[in-house]
C-alpha cells in the first residue's frame, strides 16, 4: 500500500515490535512538533535503514529509531507518526523548555538520506542527488506540517537545534551546497506548505501510511520447505535488499524455521534465521506464496513448497 505526498511516494513497512519500535503511543495521541534529521550516514538509502532498524529491531544498547526514512526516491514509514519513536536523546532539556515535551514522547522525526562521492559518483551528482533527498524531505514534512495542524515555522526544529551534540540536519544541507542552518529547509517546506501538488494522496480520514489500523504481521511459527528458487531479503517486501544468491532457497533441503508471518506487496513472507552452522544471526525474509485467496487467509494459500505449522 502506497500514497503520495505532494509528490513523494509513500509506503510504509512497519518494524517489529521491540525496543526500537515500544508501540507506546505520543502522549496525546499525535505529534505536537516535528523534527527534522539527517541519517548521519552518508549513501544510504531509506529502504537501507529501515532494513538495518528491522534487522535490529530488538537491540539493547544504542537504541535509536524514527518514524520516517526519505531518501531521492522514496520515502518509508517504519514507525507510525502517532507512535514513540526514539529520535532525540532523552535528556536534552531544549525541547522539553521549547515545547513542553520530550521530543521522544511529543514529536514525530523524519530522516533525510544525502550523498557524496565515496561509491563513484561525481561532486555534481552526489550534490543533485541530495539535492533530491532534501526537496523530497521538504515535502514530505510539508504534508505532515499541514495534516496535524503543526506550524513548521517555529515547531520543526532541527536535530542540530535542540541536541547540542548533533550536527543533523546540517549535514544533508551541506552535502547539497547549503549553509548547515534550519531555516534552509525551513525555506523549502515553505514551498509545498498547504500548496496543491499534483498526485497527493486526498484523505478523508487518518492516512493509513501514517497510522495503519490493519494488522500486518503475526506471530505465527513453523518451517517452511521450499521446492523452487526463492530470493531471500533482508527486509519484507519486494524493493528489500537482496542476500547473496549462494543464500537463497533452493530445495526442501534449505528448510528455514519460522516465527513471524508477515503480509506485505502482495505476498506472504516468514522471517526466519538461517540454522546452518556459522550462520549470520539477523533475520531474514522470503516470500513464501502470492495472497490469492479472497480472504487473504494464508493457511488456504499454494505455497512455494510445504510449510509445516508449529
Amino acid at each position: 500500500m502506497s500514497e503520495n505526498w505532494k509528490g513523494v511516494p509513500v509506503r510504509y513497512q512497519l518494524l517489529t515490535i521491540g525496543t526500537r519500535r515500544p508501540g507506546k503511543k505520543l502522549r496525546k495521541g499525535k505529534p505536537e512538533f516535528l523534527v527534522a534529521h539527517d541519517t548521519g550516514n552518508p549513501n544510504s538509502t531509506a529502504q537501507n535503514n529501515v532494513d538495518y532498524y528491522q534487522n535490529t529491531y530488538n537491540i539493547q544498547q544504542g537504541i535509536a529509531s524514527a518514524h520516517i526514512f526519505v531518501d531521492d526516491k522514496e520515502a518509508i514509514i517504519c514507525i507510525p507518526v502517532d507512535e514513540v519513536a526514539y529520535h532525540v536523546l532523552p535528556s536534552t532539556p531544549i525541547d522539553n523548555e521549547w515545547y513542553g515535551v520530550n521530543a521522544n514522547d511529543g514529536a514525530a522525526g523524519v530522516e533525510i538520506s544525502y550523498f557524496n562521492t565515496s561509491f563513484g559518483a561525481t561532486a555534481k551528482e552526489a550534490k543533485e542527488r541530495t539535492r533530491k533527498s532534501l526537496d523530497n524531505g521538504a515535502r514530505v514534512l510539508a504534508y505532515l506540517a499541514e495534516y496535524w495542524k503543526i506550524n513548521y515555522k517555529d515547531h520543526m526544529p532541527g536535530h542540530q537545534d535542540i541536541q547540542a551534540d548533533k550536527q543533523d540536519p546540517g549535514n544533508a544541507l551541506e552535502a547539497a551546497g547549503y549553509s548547515r542552518s534550519t531555516s534552509n529547509l525551513d525555506n523549502m517546506v515553505a514551498k509545498y506548505y498547504k500548496k496543491d501538488i499534483e498526485g497527493t494522496s486526498k484523505t478523508t480520514s487518518k492516512p493509513k501510511a501514517v497510522a495503519p489500523g490493519k494488522q500486518m504481521a503475526w506471530g505465527w511459527g513453523g518451517t517452511f520447505y521450499p521446492n523452487t528458487t526463492i530470493k531471500v531479503r533482508k527486509s519484507p517486501t519486494i524493493r528489500g535488499q537482496e542476500v547473496n544468491q549462494k543464500s537463497w532457497l533452493y530445495s526442501k533441503d534449505d528448510y528455514v524455521p519460522f516465527d513471524q508471518v508477515i503480509k506485505s506487496d502482495g505476498y506472504w513472507w516468514v522471517r526466519f534465521k538461517y540454522v546452518q552452522p556459522g550462520s549470520s544471526k539477523n533475520y531474514f525474509y522470503c516470500a513464501v506464496c502470492k495472497i490469492t485467496d479472497p480472504k487473504e487467509k494464508i493457511k488456504n494459500e499454494k505455497y512455494w513448497g510445504t510449510i509445516k505449522w508449529k
